[in-house]
């Protein structure tokens, strides 16, 4: 400290301040935010430290000051938290195989119900992708079809309706017969829209599909005004401050009790699982380490770059997931890049990582 400039005290006063919360976020998928919910936050904001930081290690090392070794050690240190931000596939290439089967996710934000997006037709263009892909098996999140379901090329559906048709659900349409369907309990409801699950046969065999949506932030007017442009006064920052945090702890929270419920449910499955969704969570989350537990990322096996799912305020943030046990290998994975939500759809090619002995299905 003794021999740096006023400007690089500045420096180094905001870059340990970075090092402390990029260390705080290394811990963030291990501690449940039903015990300390402010290191779920964090946890959010990994990929912006991580980059920050990345900035200060140049900085340092152009300079030639010794704080370039604090930085590098941090991120040393944090190279697990690392892996699961960023997708290194050499191998974009998808094998063709008559074992092998492609599933999309998408969140479509009601099909763009409320005009969120000011175009035209993003509804139909939606639908276009699906056509266009043709993916044997789609899962949906934020599905909306108050008056009719949507034409698409699929044989078999399982939609989570809610009490009234014109609330939103779930849905996931599959060219594989369905023969169970169902939806797991949060607690006793019957939350069609946190995450439903459909039993279906693949060349004599069973596999489980898991499509998840759990909790939203559910910021208000109120909340993204302040966040896109912050008044200066204290009474408004305090308040501001005050209403974000307050539903960010109860959706970190929420999310971890949904979490819990649906991981027990996949332990229980009889048959080789696949989980698609939005997690509303990165990969540094709580809610992403225990989903996760035991069963491989799509993304990381073969995809590139961070991988960005999420078209909103904070930047390169992946919270929509395709997830399967180690009995599916990953083959290839896309993130679409059309802005016809405030979610990126993303699609992967699977095929069975072993050969399979014959195996009698599941009676509904």
């Amino acid at each position: 400290m003794k021999n740096l400039s006023f400007i690089n005290k500045i420096l180094f006063l905001i870059n340990s301040l970075l090092l402390v919360g990029q260390t705080l976020s290394y811990l963030a998928p291990f501690v449940s935010p039903s015990i300390f919910w402010p290191i779920a936050f964090f946890g959010l904001l990994f990929p912006i430290f991580f980059l920050l930081n990345l900035l200060f290690i140049c900085y340092w090392l152009i300079v030639m000051k010794k704080p370039f070794w604090a930085n590098l050690i941090v991120l040393i240190i944090g190279m697990n938290s690392i892996s699961t931000l960023i997708g290194n596939s050499e191998d974009k290439s998808t094998k063709e195989g008559e074992n092998n089967f492609s599933i999309m996710s998408y969140n479509v934000r009601l099909f763009n119900a409320y005009n969120w997006i000011k175009k035209e037709g993003v509804k139909n263009e939606i639908f276009d992708l699906f056509n266009q892909r043709n993916t044997n098996i789609l899962c949906i999140q934020e599905f909306y079809a108050p008056k009719q379901l949507p034409e698409l090329d699929y044989s078999f559906q399982h939609i989570g309706l809610q009490s009234k048709k014109s609330q939103w659900h779930m849905a996931i349409y599959s060219k594989f017969p369905q023969i169970n369907k169902g939806t797991v309990s949060i607690k006793g409801e019957r939350m069609n829209n946190t995450c439903i699950f459909s039993d279906m046969v693949f060349q004599g065999d069973t596999i489980r599909i898991y499509n998840i949506h759990l909790a939203s932030n559910w910021f208000d007017k109120s909340d993204l005004a302040f966040m896109e442009n912050p008044e200066m006064s204290k009474e408004a920052i305090k308040k501001g401050v005050f209403g974000i945090g307050k539903r960010l702890k109860n959706s970190f929270q929420k999310r971890t009790m949904q979490v819990e419920v649906i991981k027990q449910h996949m332990e229980k499955s009889p048959y080789k699982i696949i989980v698609c969704g939005d997690f509303n969570d990165t990969p540094n989350s709580f809610a992403y380490h225990r989903i996760s537990e035991g069963l491989q990322d799509a993304f990381l096996k073969k995809g590139n770059g961070i991988g960005s799912t999420f078209l909103g305020k904070i930047p390169f943030l992946r919270i929509d997931y395709i997830l399967h046990n180690s009995k599916f290998k990953t083959n290839s994975f896309t993130t679409h890049q059309q802005k016809l939500s405030d979610h990126k759809a993303i699609e992967s090619s699977l095929g069975f990582n072993v050969p399979r002995a014959g195996v009698e299905p599941a009676r509904p």
